[in-house]
């Protein structure tokens, strides 16, 4: 099931609620409902016992708000545990009343994100053009420049970030029809067009997305007259400010597997104050000064801290493109941040299938690697200490950084 993103004020917070980052002991308490079976009651109150002694080192909070005239009418809060629980002893359990409860002493390690990640490469993601479900709603404005622009936008902002290299592929599409994507594709037609679209481009993932609605929320809907409005308000002649609504769909996809990594819907909604029949265009000035600019300016906020969010973690992977002898070259730009003496470990990729018969992608490591010999502007090389025949390394095999 797709999430339901309402953008308005989004924040993150980082709650360290124990200074310390050694391992503490805590002692808490699970409790779950007995419905189904004790058996499952006594599950899900060790799973809550697990996640409570999580929350006591650390926790990733995500607070979603959205204001609708002045009024606070949607008001989420997501909340991760940023440690690991191990040694767990069981102390006390049962049921009570109805309630299954477990008590549980466990030592609780605080983690900060990517912890264990020593790279600070700069991955590459290819930004696609995003479609318009109703192209008809784009006349309003004439914003139909948005299917290259609004990727445009995001290009723009994700190369702010030093851990990512965003590349320009606002001009290709990757679903011949909107309305329907990504549901309308197989999961062998997704494989294909995103990993075409990354070998092509160099890229470790593909952001696309779909524009769902532009249109007007409420267009029967009268806005309350100003006091300033003068004698037009009062002989009821003065125009009503149109709400316009913004749905847009976000979707990243792995460049090697094609899999859904990522699916994320957006909303909101601002009053559209330019005249009816004037021409603004999308992401022009005179758009970004309306409410309803700025509005979409929050949620195109939004998508690039989601994209960070998902990537950030990740490993830098990189293809070989040719591998002779000892030497292998290895498409990467010199953008990634990659130096002459850094090395990487090879992994070669193979293809199994699940019980489905739909293909998936294996890596299996090669326990050798290379060292980073040249930068070029397009692809780096690097050398072997054995021949690469004598693994069997080949084009479309792997390096990676952990």
């Amino acid at each position: 099931m797709c999430a339901i993103w309402y953008a308005g004020i989004s924040s993150v917070l980082l709650l360290l609620l124990s200074g310390s980052v050694q391992a503490q002991t805590v002692e808490v308490t699970g409790r779950a409902v007995i419905e189904i079976s004790v058996n499952q009651a006594r599950e899900d109150a060790l799973t809550d016992a697990l996640r409570q002694a999580g929350l006591t080192a650390g926790a990733s909070i995500r607070s979603t708000q959205r204001l609708s005239a002045g009024q606070l009418d949607q008001d989420d809060m997501d909340i991760r545990s940023r440690a690991r629980v191990h040694n767990v002893e069981v102390l006390r359990e049962g049921p009570h009343d109805g309630i299954y409860e477990l008590e549980i002493r466990a030592a609780v390690r605080p983690e900060a994100m990517c912890s264990t990640s020593q790279q600070s490469y700069r991955k590459a993601i290819a930004v696609a053009g995003f479609g318009l479900a109703q192209p008809s709603q784009a006349t309003l404005g004439r914003l139909h420049n948005i299917e290259q622009d609004l990727p445009r936008v995001l290009i723009s902002e994700l190369n702010h970030s030093r851990f990512v290299q965003a590349l320009d592929a606002s001009r290709i599409s990757l679903y011949e029809d909107p309305r329907r994507a990504p549901s309308m594709e197989t999961s062998q037609q997704r494989l294909t067009t995103s990993v075409a679209l990354a070998t092509r481009l160099g890229a470790q993932y593909v952001v696309s997305g779909v524009v769902r609605q532009l249109g007007q929320g409420n267009p029967g809907k009268q806005a309350e007259p100003e006091p300033q409005a003068g004698w037009k308000s009062l002989l009821g002649l003065d125009r009503a400010t149109p709400e316009r609504e913004f749905v847009a769909d976000l979707f990243v996809h792995d460049g090697l597997s094609g899999a859904l990594l990522f699916q994320r819907t957006y909303q909101g909604s601002g009053a559209w104050t330019p005249e009816r029949n004037a021409s603004v265009g999308f992401a022009s000035p005179v758009f970004w000064g309306t409410p309803y600019g700025k509005e979409v300016g929050h949620i195109l906020e939004a998508m690039v801290d989601d994209i960070g969010e998902v990537i950030r973690c990740q490993p830098f992977m990189a293809r070989i493109v040719a591998a002779r002898g000892k030497r292998i070259h290895i498409e990467a730009s010199g953008g990634t941040g990659i130096r002459p003496g850094d090395k990487f470990q090879v992994y070669r990729t193979g293809t199994f299938y699940n019980l489905d018969l739909e293909p998936r992608t294996e890596l299996t490591d090669m326990a050798t690697e290379v060292v980073i010999k040249q930068v070029q502007p397009q692809f780096v090389v690097a050398e072997m200490t054995s021949d690469a025949a004598s693994l069997a390394i080949q084009r479309d095999d792997l390096v990676i950084a952990w």
